[in-house]
């Protein structure tokens, strides 16, 4: 499917949670587009890669969750984070931020385009169509950006695939159980180990079995959420260090 399909802020976890592949595209504007050369690419090397569009407007103003997920994401690969969400090309595996692209062309693609434009210029002379020299510098920015952003995902792919088989790890948690994670500790993902567990830690005594009294139900009740917050502890300690930690029973 060329096709990228819109995605809102209340489905973005639904998009990207899958267990194959994902690319959104934060756009700052309706005419930014997804890259159709891009697209091309991506589902020529894998058949079955979702494509979608978020806005970063939306994003920013009704995201909550999305939008600190996609924050954490970028800082996790290495990608821009200083000012949010940037926009561009996300690639996700199972929920997992990848690598990041803004989609633009780069210092090293301007000969590329010039000589696209030139061939621009002298079919615009031949026909009289100033046009051409647009079209041809349109499809030059675009067919550059593409190689490079789909040799970068690429990379991105294989290099998640043999750190997995080197180091034996497991697939990381699916991106709903991370959320789920996130929510029942009352944590923000962006929050540190020591956060996590200091919060772990007071919602364990908020919760203990044994503030149940002489209550057959309650104890039932806090023994299900105190077995419930150590999952999410383990849910997110497992995800941040690369799913190598086993969860509790």
């Amino acid at each position: 499917m060329l096709e990228a399909i819109p995605v809102d802020a209340e489905h973005f976890f639904e998009f990207i949670g899958g267990s194959g592949l994902a690319v959104i595209l934060v756009s700052v504007h309706p005419l930014h587009t997804f890259n159709r050369s891009l697209a091309q690419q991506l589902v020529g090397e894998h058949q079955d890669i979702a494509l979608g569009i978020i806005d970063l407007g939306d994003l920013v103003l009704i995201g909550g969750p999305a939008l600190r997920f996609l924050h954490q994401g970028l800082r996790s690969c290495g990608a821009p984070s200083s000012f949010g969400v940037m926009p561009g090309y996300c690639l996700f595996r199972g929920g997992e931020m990848l690598a990041w692209d803004a989609g633009l062309p780069a210092f090293a693609d301007v000969a590329a385009i010039a000589r696209s434009a030139l061939l621009g210029i002298i079919w615009s002379g031949v026909t009289h169509d100033v046009a051409f020299v647009g079209q041809a510098l349109h499809q030059a920015t675009e067919q550059v950006a593409a190689q490079r952003v789909a040799m970068l995902f690429r990379h991105a792919v294989a290099n998640g695939d043999a750190n997995r088989r080197a180091s034996g790890q497991s697939s990381p948690p699916h991106v709903d159980d991370l959320y789920w994670a996130y929510q029942m500790l009352g944590v923000l993902p962006t929050a540190t180990d020591h956060e996590v567990h200091e919060s772990w830690r007071r919602r364990r005594a908020e919760t203990h079995p044994d503030h149940a009294g002489q209550d057959p139900a309650e104890f039932e009740r806090r023994s299900r959420i105190s077995a419930e917050i150590n999952h999410a502890r383990d849910i997110i300690l497992s995800y941040r260090s690369g799913g190598t930690r086993r969860a509790s029973a």
